[in-house]
């Protein structure tokens, strides 16, 4: 039997940071490389799709912007409004992402709390259980006020939803939290950046996600004769077509190495037009709005 697997690694920065622009530098990457190079000598019966949480998402999003907005996350209070399976489970992913966002800037235990009270109420429903409960709650109240611990816990409880859903075979519902969590992730990404070329990084930034897409992509169309699946690949399907739409020039790609450092040379570099930061922008926020609602 076929095996797809999807992995939540931060690898795929590596690889869409490479092929953004003219020449980027990697560094540490070489011993991946040779793995890579390795692997392909024994063909595997396994296709692999490479996601990066919210987490890793956010850690890079706080490098490149100071400021928080919590105003803009999903309100919890919207929660009890998703009678659902696949409502549930595409804004369990919203609410990871918010958590995930609203952690790495700080904003604090209760807020941690709330998310874990709702995440385990619709957790429930969609058959994840024994990643909330009094342990998480306790190691959440021995964090206390130390932010940088009450985001690895975020980011620990993420890994465990994913690996039970792995476990007990819950493909769909994986695939929907995942799509929740990205599109919620665009969202913020999108108001974190402001309006047209007010924060070229984060810009770019998003112009790089079209990476994610395809992997994440890849690993919703292996559900795509479930119902509730379709409605969310044909949005992730619609930003594609947004990403396709803009213009990018392609480059030949070149792998030079040297004293353990790769450069990647090349490969396809885009750039916003005011006209298509605007439109994709408004594409994330109306595909945003049908999935909370």
């Amino acid at each position: 039997m076929l095996k797809r697997t999807v992995y939540l690694s931060s690898i795929l920065l590596i690889g869409f940071t490479s092929c953004n622009s003219e020449e980027k530098e990697v560094k540490d990457v070489s011993d991946t490389l040779t793995e890579m190079e390795s692997e392909k000598e024994e063909p595997k019966n396994e296709i692999v799709y490479s996601i990066p949480s919210p987490n890793e998402q956010y850690d890079l999003l706080r490098s490149l912007s100071e400021k928080v907005d919590p105003t803009i996350v999903n309100d919890l209070s919207q929660s009890s409004n998703y009678a659902t399976a696949d409502k549930k489970a595409l804004n369990f992913g919203v609410y990871i992402s918010d958590a995930a966002y609203l952690m790495r800037y700080e904003q604090g235990k209760s807020v941690f709390l709330n998310y874990v009270s709702t995440l385990d109420k619709l957790g429930q429903d969609i058959d994840i259980t024994k990643v909330y409960g009094e342990e998480l709650i306790k190691q959440v109240e021995e964090a206390g006020a130390d932010s940088e611990k009450l985001f690895e816990i975020s980011s620990q409880n993420y890994i465990a939803v994913f690996d039970q859903l792995i476990e007990n075979e819950k493909g769909v519902e994986l695939s929907l939290i995942l799509s929740g969590a990205w599109i919620e992730t665009m969202h913020i990404l999108f108001h974190s950046a402001g309006n047209y070329d007010q924060n070229f990084e984060i810009e770019e930034y998003i112009i790089d996600q079209r990476y994610v897409l395809e992997n994440l992509t890849g690993f919703v169309e292996t559900y795509a004769e479930d119902d509730r699946v379709q409605p969310v690949l044909a949005y992730l399907n619609e930003i594609q077509n947004a990403y396709d739409a803009m213009d990018c020039e392609e480059t030949n790609l070149k792998v030079n190495k040297d004293e353990g450092t790769v450069m990647l040379n090349g490969g396809l570099s885009c750039l916003f037009t005011e006209d298509s930061f605007t439109e994709m922008k408004s594409l994330i926020v109306k595909i945003r709005t049908s999935i909370i609602s």
